[in-house]
């Protein structure tokens, strides 16, 4: 269901909860608002963690995260919908089948594989479950340097193998896709790379000098 009885677009987010705020379900939930976009979500695990690092991670059964996605979907309906960390083969496989059954639109996969410091952050099955059944269903698929290296099997230091990965990964099925930066050296880390599957183009954002990256 996409029909919205609100006055403004409707997104649900299917993430992780961050107690810190500053990332997963919360920044999403942020980000959202800032665009006068009414957010929904759909919590796929509890994370302890603040500034200096996550202590604990609590996945939640794969039937609750889907229960949460039916209930938006069916009554209130959204306009697009973000995955984030998805965590393990259960949730993974079962986020895949509901967005295939439920014909989530504008689906934005952000594959969260491997933080942008190189951790390693799910399990080798969960990843073949990206790969073989979630990602050929984005609409656009949002992969880090190091997710990037993983999907496409090539190191990733410049911005010409930024964008032979996207050219790559976008044989995987996923509608576009955008390498990012994070994880990138120097400028690069402000640089994007997006391929659609006929152009590519590449997104130049300006840094903040900050060690204050979490999120």
């Amino acid at each position: 269901m996409t029909a919205s009885p609100f006055p403004i677009p409707i997104a649900l987010t299917i993430a992780g909860s961050d107690s810190g705020g500053g990332a997963g379900i919360q920044a999403d939930l942020r980000t959202f608002a800032f665009h006068r976009v009414h957010g929904t979500s759909a919590i796929t695990c509890i994370t302890a963690q603040n500034t200096l690092g996550v202590s604990r991670v609590d996945a939640l059964p794969a039937e609750s995260v889907m229960a949460q996605v039916a209930a938006v979907v069916e009554d209130i309906g959204v306009q697009a919908v973000k995955t984030g960390m998805l965590l393990n083969q259960e949730i993974m496989a079962a986020v895949a089948k509901q967005a295939a059954e439920l014909h989530l639109p504008n689906l934005v996969v952000d594959p969260v594989m491997v933080s942008r410091t190189g951790a390693r952050l799910i399990a080798d099955e969960a990843i073949a479950t990206l790969q073989n059944d979630l990602l050929p269903l984005a609409t656009i698929l949002t992969p880090n340097r190091y997710e990037a290296q993983m999907l496409s099997g090539l190191e990733i230091k410049t911005l010409e193998e930024m964008q032979a990965a996207a050219q790559k990964i976008f044989q995987l099925g996923a509608k576009a896709v955008l390498v990012k930066g994070g994880g990138m050296e120097g400028k690069l880390r402000g640089v994007d790379v997006l391929f659609d599957g006929d152009r590519l183009t590449t997104l130049h954002t300006s840094t903040v000098d900050t060690h204050d990256t979490h999120g």
